[in-house]
Parts: C-alpha cells; structure tokens; sequence
C-alpha cells in the first residue's frame, strides 16, 4: 500500500500529452485503417510476478547498466538503442497489463504544419491512453512503477547533460492493431512551453513486419539509425532533436505494443529546438 501511495504522488506531475505547436489546431477529416487479420490468442499472464519493490528495483538497475552507453550517445548522437533492455519477466507483466487496458485506449493523435497552420490528426491504425497511477494503479501497477522507476533513474546521469526532473514526465502506451500503421517522420517536441527534454520508449508486445523506429538526420532524408520492435528493446533520444518515425506495418500478427515516457525539465526557460531540427519537421514553415 505504501509503494502505491508513493506512485501515486509520484504520479500527479503526469502532464498531458503536449500538441503546442506554432499557430492554431486544425482537425481534418479522419482516415480509415485496414484493421489486421484477427490475432492470435495473446499469451497467459506471466506466472508469480515480481513484487512491486523487485519490479521497481529491475527497472532501476537495467537503467545503471545501460547507463554509460545511453550519456555516451545522448551526449554524441542524441541516440540511444538496446536490446532486452529489461528482463523477460518483468517485461511480460507489463505486456499483461497493456493487453488488459485496451479496451480504455483512444484513436492517437500527432500533429504536422501546413499552409500556416499546426494540423492534429488521428494517426491511423494508432490507440493509446495515458498511464496515470493514483486511483488507476491497480489496473496497470507494473506499468505504473516503470514509468516512476525509469523517470528517477534516467533523470539522475541524463541530467548531467541538460536539466531534467527526476519526478516530472508525461507518457503514451500505444497500440498498432492495423496493416498500415505508421507514425510520420517529426520530432517530438517541437518548441513553445512543452517542457518535454528526453523519450524513452520500451517496447512491450507484438509481432509485425514493417514498425521499425526510424531515426533521421536533421534536415535531410538520410537514416540514421533504424530499431526492430522487439519485445524488451529500448530506445531514448533527446524529444526537441531527433528527426524520427515508425515505418508501416505491412503484417501484423500480433498486435504492436509500446510504452513512451517524456522526461520534462523544470528549467522555467525551455531551451529552444535548433532550427535545422524544426525545419525538418515542418519543411514548409518557411514557404508560409
């Protein structure tokens, strides 16, 4: 009860999900997806998960040992990759736990600018919900205590480099359930008063061809760098610099499971996106 507590408390910094972007929102007109073939029976749910505290300890120890690696290419390349990032178990709870919230999971959006305007859209093919403790932990509590975890333990060396808070985080537990599936090439932050600094992404589940993260040079066509969605990979970037999306799902046999968190800065000055990274974002703000 006492960790829950904590989580909770923890948990009332979660900021919404930012769309602020330059000029106005605009909603177009929504796209169907073509809805995959039925899947396959998920798996059971693991047996004896970890406790709340052993699970908690898992994420914050898979954070120290990748932690040379992830300040040596946050520092270098604003890119960091990994595989079985976290341990089978504690990744298969989760995994559990995402597959019994989809039913609460809502179209996802993303934004894109035109004609002088900021776009929101329904990514086609895309739900995601916000996981949020409190009053919710029982539903998802081995997602809950990595979002906490993951947020303290990447904020205390990733802070080193630019000034992030070890409580302050927004998230995204996303599905892909469709063929076609895709997230268009931007950057998460794209400037204004959106506090957001660093993304860490976990995947959780799914099998799929084609959703592969797909990291870009700024302001040029050229991958860099680009991730299978295995279950248990990680990646984390800096949200205002690197140019990215996911390729589309051209098979998908198992739903594509993924869980985002934001690190924000307290810093009541947020540092301004570089222009070479906006300009590939919004290739069009200056023809406006």
């Amino acid at each position: 009860m006492r960790v829950a507590l904590a989580l909770a408390a923890l948990l009332s910094t979660v900021e919404p999900l930012a769309l602020k972007r330059r000029g106005g929102l605009a909603k177009p007109k929504k796209k169907k997806a073509t809805k995959a073939p039925a899947s396959p029976s998920p798996p059971p749910p693991p047996q004896a998960p970890l406790s709340p505290e052993a699970h908690m300890a898992a994420v914050a120890r898979a954070v120290e040992a990748a932690a040379p690696g992830i300040r040596s290419s946050l520092a270098d390349d604003d890119f960091y990759a990994q595989e079985a990032f976290l341990d089978a178990r504690s990744v298969a709870a989760m995994a559990h736990e995402a597959r019994q919230l989809d039913c609460t999971l809502v179209p996802s959006q993303s934004t894109r600018y035109e004609a002088g305007q900021t776009i929101a859209y329904d990514k086609a093919g895309v739900r995601s919900t916000q996981i949020l403790g409190g009053d919710a932990y029982e539903t998802a509590p081995r997602l809950t205590e990595y979002v906490v975890s993951l947020t303290a333990a990447l904020a205390v060396f990733a802070g080193r480099l630019r000034p992030l808070s070890k409580v302050r985080q927004t998230n995204k537990l996303a599905v892909c359930d469709a063929v076609g599936a895709a997230y268009p090439k931007h950057i998460d932050n794209g400037g204004g008063d959106d506090p957001r600094l660093l993304t860490a992404i976990l995947y959780l589940d799914g099998a799929c061809e084609g959703g592969r993260f797909r990291a870009f040079a700024a302001a040029e066509d050229t991958i860099t760098a680009e991730v299978a969605p295995a279950p248990g990979t990680f990646v984390c970037f800096w949200a205002d610099r690197l140019v990215h999306d996911v390729s589309a799902i051209t098979r998908l046999d198992m739903n594509r499971w993924a869980l985002t968190v934001w690190l924000c800065t307290d810093d009541p000055i947020v540092e301004a996106t570089p222009e070479a990274v906006v300009e590939a974002h919004w290739p069009r703000l200056k023809d406006t």
